[in-house]
């Protein structure tokens, strides 16, 4: 059966694939009509598989979704009682934190200011995969992890109307030193980057002119040994082959639920306090190059599964999981879980990284959003892997650098040409070419009522995390 093709449209960008077979749900997709001809058969497939798995009550594609491992990414899944580990995968918690500054655009219109800056941020933060450590990073003692293990952002002072979660419990009778591979890495990666598509990015409001810097990674190496630890005890309990353990379930009130669900949450406290010490470096570089002092104006996950309110169709209200595997909370004004936090009458924000080339946004949720879950975009979505990337756009390699260096954007009257990068060559894996056009996912959102855009922010440097 091809899935894609009995989808029922709603509304211009609401599709349900009607339920088939094991289906616990059916699956409400957000998508345009061009976003929805590029999807394959392959993520349908997934999404089936998603809303297959016990406990499932609730299945949302965003508009920047594509295919996955277990779930879809860009894919939210909402359980009662089972808790899926494909729903934060690998990269638990990864996210992103932004930085508003006071400078204007142009206070980074210069070139060589922008390489000064980016240099001086690498000798605080560490990029790249591995645990090596910049010359003045900052030393992380072994005692710190437990605290920064069990409390995330509230062990180093940050307040919680900074944060979509300041951290998560754990019990106290939790040993968090049962997977030495993962422990082991914590003193030497809090305060990293990583590879792949993590990224610090000075970034402009095109309408205003404002500088702002976005922060984006996980929970690095101790995310990574959880999850697979966890992946292959699940697999080995639901008795799946060990090529299949990306699919299994635990249920939350089994041993092994109840270990994994703490162990899940003290990888996000590590995320979580690992983008606020990267703050730090940032700062002190700002301070360095343009004698200036940003200021941090929110941190969100979008890798992450929560325990949460959910607000259902009546109005009433119950506790469940939601999975949102590169999907981010969107809680709009009055939800029960922002109740007593200063976003209670607004909404929190929704901070949504796009491309190196095409930049990210800033969205407050609306109304809408309990239609999808709570949930919106982690950004554009990709539309090539890594290696397909490598190989189709290795001829188109020079215009691609040459496009990094001048294209020109006006922002607030003031003209900045070029994107400073960390890197000899632009990489082709994460080039704006690899991914959707952000404005056309962000339609989506707003025309289905889901948020609104309240900034849309362009880069003009970027610092990657290189493998």
């Amino acid at each position: 059966m091809s899935y894609k093709y009995i989808v029922e449209q709603q509304t211009e960008n609401h599709y349900v694939l009607p339920r088939n077979g094991d289906m616990k749900v059916e699956v409400h997709a957000f998508l345009s009509a061009s976003l929805l001809e590029r999807t394959d058969e392959a993520l349908w497939q997934q999404a089936v598989h998603s809303a297959s798995y016990e406990g499932v009550i609730g299945v949302y594609l965003m508009p920047d979704t594509h295919l996955g491992y277990g779930i879809p990414v860009g894919g939210v899944v909402v359980t009662e009682g089972t808790i899926i580990q494909s729903g934060s995968g690998y990269d638990i918690s990864c996210g992103v934190v932004y930085m508003q500054t006071p400078l204007h655009a142009r206070d980074v219109q210069d070139w060589d200011r922008r390489t000064r800056w980016v240099d001086e941020v690498e000798r605080r933060v560490a990029t790249g995969l591995g645990d090596h450590r910049p010359e003045l990073a900052p030393r992380v003692k072994h005692r710190q992890i437990e605290s920064i293990l069990r409390y995330g952002a509230k062990a180093l002072g940050v307040s919680a109307d900074l944060c979509e979660r300041q951290y998560i419990p754990i019990p106290e009778d939790i040993d968090l030193d049962k997977i030495p591979r993962a422990h082991e890495r914590c003193a030497h990666q809090l305060g990293s980057v990583g590879g792949g598509n993590h990224f610090i990015e000075m970034q402009v409001d095109a309408a205003d002119g404002s500088v702002w810097v976005m922060i984006h990674c996980g929970s690095r190496g101790y995310g990574w040994h959880t999850a697979d630890h966890f992946f292959h005890a699940g697999a080995k309990l639901r008795g799946l082959p060990r090529n299949r353990r990306e699919q299994s379930y635990l249920y939350a009130d089994e041993p092994l639920g109840e270990s994994y669900w703490a162990h899940h949450n003290s990888a996000a406290n590590f995320a979580i306090a690992n983008r606020h010490c990267i703050v730090e470096g940032v700062q002190a570089a700002l301070r360095d190059v343009y004698q200036a002092e940003g200021k941090v104006y929110y941190e969100i996950s979008h890798n992450l599964v929560q325990e949460e309110t959910l607000v259902l169709p009546d109005g009433s209200t119950k506790r469940g999981f939601v999975h949102r595997k590169g999907a981010t909370r969107a809680f709009p004004a009055g939800h029960p879980d922002l109740v007593d936090t200063c976003w209670e009458k607004t909404g929190h924000p929704c901070l949504i990284p796009g491309s190196m080339l095409t930049g990210a946004a800033i969205l407050f949720p609306l109304q809408g959003a309990l239609n999808s879950g709570c949930s919106v975009n982690h950004g554009s979505g990709r539309m090539l892997g890594r290696g397909e990337a490598k190989r189709e756009l290795s001829v188109l390699h020079d215009d691609i650098d040459r496009e990094m260096k001048t294209i020109m954007r006006s922002f607030d009257g003031v003209e900045i040409t070029g994107i400073v990068g960390n890197t000899e060559r632009t990489p082709l894996d994460e080039c704006g070419h690899v991914y959707k056009d952000l404005d056309e996912v962000l339609a989506v959102l707003e025309n289905e009522g889901i948020a609104r855009v309240e900034r849309r922010l362009y880069p003009v440097a970027n610092i990657k995390g290189t493998d």
